[in-house]
This record gives structure tokens, sequence and C-alpha cells, in this order.
């Protein structure tokens, strides 16, 4: 097996069950090797340089990982704020639950978001996704902060649909060192 690289590829289950419970609990400072990013204070296309210049981890191009504070619309409300100065990030599919594979436990929930430049109703879509991932485990007043993915996708504008995973290569993968193996298929 050729390993063409180390890089940070976690799985799903990595990301909810450790990076994320750990940042909730605030109990392990390993876990701020993932920078913190208010998703509306910033545009998409400036985070990849936001990143570099803040983050611990070589992140592979084009995908990048950051923790964002939970913003409600309203202080009454449960639903969140994802507006920018520039668009906005709309809700795309249906949420995935994220299982622990020993026990097949819910442990988070996955939503697919695409981001659109202008304003609703007339928004552009770009070629931006991010995967926000929610803790489920945790009770509402502890779930200050979700993990998102943000991808950018090639091309001018994004198609959404199916599952983004990656189909052409397995996830060799601890907690600590994280690497790719190319050209072999990955198994479903």
């Amino acid at each position: 097996m050729d390993v063409i690289g180390f890089g940070f590829r976690p799985t799903e289950e990595e990301l909810v069950d450790y990076y994320l419970r750990h940042r909730l609990l605030g109990d392990d400072p390993q876990v701020h090797v993932i920078p913190d990013i208010d998703l509306c204070e910033v545009e998409p296309w400036d985070v990849p340089s936001m990143l570099l210049a803040e983050s611990a981890v070589p992140f592979d191009l084009p995908e990048w990982f950051f923790f964002s504070p939970v913003d409600f619309k309203y202080s009454n409300s449960k639903r969140i704020n994802r507006t920018t100065k520039c668009g906005f990030w709309k809700p795309t599919g249906k949420d995935r639950e994220i299982r622990r594979s020993d026990s097949n436990t819910l442990i988070a929930k996955k939503k697919t978001l695409v981001y659109y430049k202008g304003r609703v109703p007339r928004g552009e879509k770009s070629n931006f996704v991010i995967h926000e991932y929610h803790a489920v485990t945790f009770h509402e007043s502890q779930r200050t902060f979700v993990l998102c993915r943000l991808m950018k996708k090639p091309g001018g504008t994004t198609e959404v649909g199916g599952d983004e995973g990656e189909s052409s290569r397995i996830m060799v993968s601890g907690y600590e060192n994280q690497s790719i193996a190319g050209g072999i298929p990955s198994v479903s």
C-alpha cells in the first residue's frame, strides 16, 4: 500500500466523538488545534487564509475544519443564524445521523449547507459547502459549538446530492496519526 501523505483526515465519528465532544466539555487542550471561527462573521472564501494563519493543523485543500459558536436568530428561537455580510448558508437535503461504530449509538446529526451570495430569495449558489456536526448527546444548553467542515467544490456552482464521501480512497485513521492510502477502493 502506497501512502501518499499525511494529513488531518478524521472520520465523522472521530470528529464528533473526540473533537466536538471535548470542545463542548472543555477538558482537552488538544482539540484547540481546530480554531474557533464565527460562521456569521466571515465569508467562506476568507476562511482558508484565516485557518492557515491560526491553525496548527495543515488541512488538505480544499477542505477546512473549524468550530463555530451556535448563534440563534432570535433570543427565544431555535433557528440558527447563518447569514453573513455577503450572503447566507442554506440547509439542503436531510440531516444525517452519525453513529458510534461499536454500539450504533446516535452521537450527532450532520447538516449540509450550501453558501449563496446575495440575499434570500435571489441568492446565487456558490461552490462552498459546509457539513455542520451537531452533538446530540449533550443538553441543549451545552451545545454551544458546532464542528464545521468547509469544502470548496470544483467549478462555478455546487451540485449537492448524495453523500460527499471519498469514494476512491480508504481513510486510515487514528486520533493522532491520520493518513490517506491512495488508489484503493473504499469499503462502504
